[in-house]
């Protein structure tokens, strides 16, 4: 996509637009689209595009773009010569954060020197919501550790451990109350409006979490007789709600499948109310008890504490490695040096907990009469811990936060070797992007003046796709540029170059290479075992099996099977295949059907690293499209 980069803390940052940022039209554009890295609430979200008198020429809201959940587009009146300027702000449907920037564009006209600003997240409220996060976390851990008590027995039996967790409950109650007031302020929108978005229903689960709790919470006080198993049911409440505010935040936001990170961070949270909260119920339960019962207590908590322990290292190191991408940017983001703070907070608690409760025999603890002033402090770091996780999550990781793509380039010359091109993208990612030509004489390497330059675009991979032209606008330095859609999809791409000259005309053939995703790869029977190995790839929109027989260097057959998402056989119309070794070129390989998803090509295999690209239409209109990269024994 063409793009204005985000800065690295940014929620929703832009990715892209079309028109994309600085583009110089030949024509007006119907719409404005804008991609982001999370996905927008198109309700709660505004686009406004300005001419260059101030006028506002956009035609309604902003709506979801077609074929891309994470775009938005508004329409756009008929715009005449002239710079406009696209002003947005963008509520994220993730974490309810906004963010906003502008950027300019011109038709028929350049947009050099328009003030525009990179995508920034809004500021307001953030305190605010801090605020909110901390207390609603810290009730969840008081509801959990008070609950958790009661049940296993290490409360005491005063009652302190219900009473605590009904304190709890009240906090984190408190804290869902001002949490919904200050995502209400940062979306400028009415409750009931906010309430029917993405974010809206996450404050209404996490409602409905601290409603079963408090109905479980009254049955534990009323009915004496069933107190465990409500209590029981409170801490799965509370956990019901920590599901619903993880859900609602950047678990997904990694490398991890969604589903996966959030279960890792529900773990963690779940995890640390036991310990902390454990712990607090533990010290309100044996106040003034006799030290036998004390130590029977603290060897029922030290087990869980010890399980919460490893727990809580293992999630907050795991979810640390898939948030930040690299080592480095612990220090280098303030996302990552807020998760150094809450590690080296989390140590130095397990360093007084073991310090605590280390034994020096089978039932007895080290210093008892200490025990209460240790723990305290253990508390207390645990508090400044929490602050730190609300902290974070106000705070968007680096890898949210989008980041500034790679580009492509390629240069060619014409048959004669009068005319040299140099063709750049903004961006390698498929849809939108920013086209820049640079006309060069072979010889001196000058850029040459001409008078028009053209691109044809004409996918390699999908002879059934049709092709697309796109007419470059003169700009600075003698340099061509133009936007619009014409990469549509990820794969190989001739790009044929139309230089006009007063001489003539020259076409000049380009080829470019969208990379494909990567995608995971199960492989059955490894290369060089009498069966011919299988090799699966699961891709965004079905699945696609190779298969060499023999896997070894020489003439073979690779069979391609394609399924559906669900995993039955794809109706496939058109297939194809290229191969190559390391370092070479793919060239296309003749396939033959064998049935209606199941296809053959004969391929001279080369030992060592070997390339397989598989691109497939089905019957419905889906593409398939993967990159295998196989190792060919000698």
């Amino acid at each position: 996509m063409a793009i204005s980069p985000a800065s690295a803390s940014a929620h929703a940052g832009l990715l892209g637009s079309e028109p994309a940022a600085g583009a110089r039209l030949g024509a007006p554009p119907e719409a404005v689209r804008l991609s982001f890295s999370e996905l927008p609430e198109a309700s709660l979200s505004e686009i406004r595009v300005l001419g260059p008198g101030g006028a506002p020429v956009q035609l309604g809201r902003p709506r979801k773009a077609s074929g891309d959940p994470l775009a938005l587009e508004v329409p756009v009146k008929r715009l005449a010569r002239g710079v406009y300027t696209v002003s947005w702000k963008i509520f994220s449907a993730v974490d309810a954060h906004a963010t906003s920037g502008t950027f300019a564009f011109g038709v028929r006209a350049s947009p050099a020197g328009v003030a525009t600003s990179e995508g920034a997240t809004t500021q307001s409220s953030s305190m605010f919501e801090l605020l909110a996060r901390l207390i609603f976390l810290l009730g969840t851990v008081a509801l959990i550790g008070g609950a958790v008590a009661g049940v296993a027995r290490f409360g005491g039996s005063s009652g302190s451990d219900l009473a605590l967790a009904a304190g709890g409950w009240a906090v984190a109650a408190g804290g869902l109350v001002l949490l919904a007031a200050a995502q209400r302020s940062i979306a400028d929108s009415p409750l009931g409006e906010l309430l029917d978005t993405s974010v809206g229903q996450a404050l209404i689960w996490r409602a409905a979490g601290l409603a079963l709790a408090a109905s479980a919470l009254l049955v534990a006080w009323r009915k004496p007789k069933v107190r465990r198993a409500a209590l029981a049911v409170a801490a799965g409440g509370a956990l019901g709600a920590v599901l619903a505010h993880v859900g609602a935040g950047h678990a997904g936001a990694g490398g991890w499948p969604s589903a996966v990170a959030v279960s890792a961070q529900v773990s963690h949270f779940a995890a640390a109310g036991v310990w902390f909260g454990g712990l607090a119920a533990l010290l309100l339960g044996f106040r003034g008890a006799h030290d036998s019962a004390r130590e029977a207590a603290i060897s029922r908590f030290s087990v869980l504490a010890l399980a919460s322990l490893l727990v809580v290292f293992a999630t907050g190191i795991l979810r640390a490695v898939d948030e930040l991408g690299s080592p480095g940017e612990l220090l280098s983001s303030g996302y990552g040096r807020a998760v150094l703070v809450k590690l080296a907070l989390i140590g130095l608690i397990a360093a007084i907990a073991a310090r605590n409760r280390r034994p020096r025999g089978p039932t007895a603890f080290r210093d008892l009469a200490a025990l209460p002033r240790r723990a305290r402090r253990e508390l207390a770091l645990a508090v400044a811990a929490i602050a730190v996780a609300a902290l974070l999550g106000t705070l968007a990781p680096p890898v949210s936060g989008g980041s500034e793509p790679a580009g492509l380039s390629v240069t060619g010359e014409d048959f004669g070797t009068t005319t040299r091109v140099e063709l750049s993208t903004a961006s390698d990612e498929p849809g939108p992007n920013l086209f820049t030509v640079q006309v060069e004489d072979p010889d001196s390497g000058e850029r040459i003046a001409v008078d028009g330059v053209s691109l044809r675009f004409s996918p390699l991979d999908d002879p059934g796709s049709p092709s697309s032209s796109l007419r470059l606008s003169p700009g600075p330095d003698d340099v061509y540029v133009g936007s619009g859609p014409d990469l549509a999809f990820d794969g190989r791409w001739r790009v044929d170059a139309l230089v006009e000259r007063r001489t003539g005309a020259v076409e000049i053939p380009l080829e470019l290479d969208l990379p494909v995703p990567e995608h995971f790869v199960s492989t059955r029977n490894a290369p060089g075992s009498p069966d011919p190995p299988e090799y699966t790839m699961q891709t965004e929109n079905g699945y696609i099996r190779i298969s060499p027989d023999p896997d070894r260097p020489g003439p073979s057959r690779v069979y391609v099977s394609t399924y559906t998402v669900f995993e039955n056989s794809a109706a496939t119309d058109q297939l194809v295949l290229t191969a190559a070794a390391a370092g070479d070129p793919p060239t296309q390989q003749p396939v033959r059907r064998l049935g209606i998803s199941r296809f053959v090509a004969d391929v001279d295999l080369e030992a060592g690293p070997f390339e397989i690209g598989v691109v497939a239409r089905t019957r419905d209109g889906t593409r398939l499209r993967g990159v295998f990269q196989i190792d060919i024994p000698e």
